[in-house]
């Protein structure tokens, strides 16, 4: 029985159609550390990058300083059949600190009305004294792993491996969707 086989298309769709992620990352010593994040991902015609607004002290952004090294899993949430298992993309990556003001990360979360109230929080949190607000940018290796991603549920009652998917996303592609 075939493997799943998304399309470019459809993972970057869901990656933008949501905004929910396991961010993990590793410290310099190599211990592991995964958090739950917000997110929001550059524009089309914009080479694919994610950005997570956070400040500079937590865990995550220590270990980035030390070690870029990132992997990034979105559960895709449905509507229907919720009990389930949410289908996944899975990518690795490498982040880097950005500050607050980094026009790209600004523009990436004005789009969306949770990204304009995470924008809105740490503009009062500036405003209060706060200087360690910063966007953490992933850029994505080229090939991503999913699971369930445009998979039906009844052909994996018969195999579940074949809900596992691998999709490219080169830098071409994922300008253009």
């Amino acid at each position: 029985m075939p493997h799943a086989n998304p399309t470019p298309g459809l993972v970057l769709s869901q990656l933008r159609k949501h905004d929910f992620a396991v961010l993990s990352s590793a410290s310099g010593d190599g211990r592991p550390h995964s958090a739950g994040v917000t997110y929001g991902v550059s524009s089309p015609g914009q080479p694919l990058a994610i950005y997570v607004m956070t400040r500079k002290h937590p865990r995550k952004a220590r270990d980035i300083a030390q070690n870029p090294n990132v992997s990034l899993v979105v559960p895709l949430t449905r509507q229907f059949l919720w009990f389930l298992p949410p289908a996944t993309i899975q990518l690795h990556g490498r982040a880097e600190i950005l500050d607050w003001t980094d026009e790209q990360g600004l523009e990436v979360f004005s789009r969306s009305w949770l990204g304009r109230r995470i924008l809105a929080a740490y503009r009062e949190s500036h405003r209060r004294g706060e200087s360690r607000i910063c966007f953490l940018k992933i850029t994505p290796d080229p090939v991503v792993n999913t699971y369930m991603v445009g998979v039906g549920i009844w052909q994996l009652t018969r195999r579940m491996e074949s809900g596992a998917g691998k999709v490219s996303l080169s830098p071409e592609r994922s300008e253009a969707v």
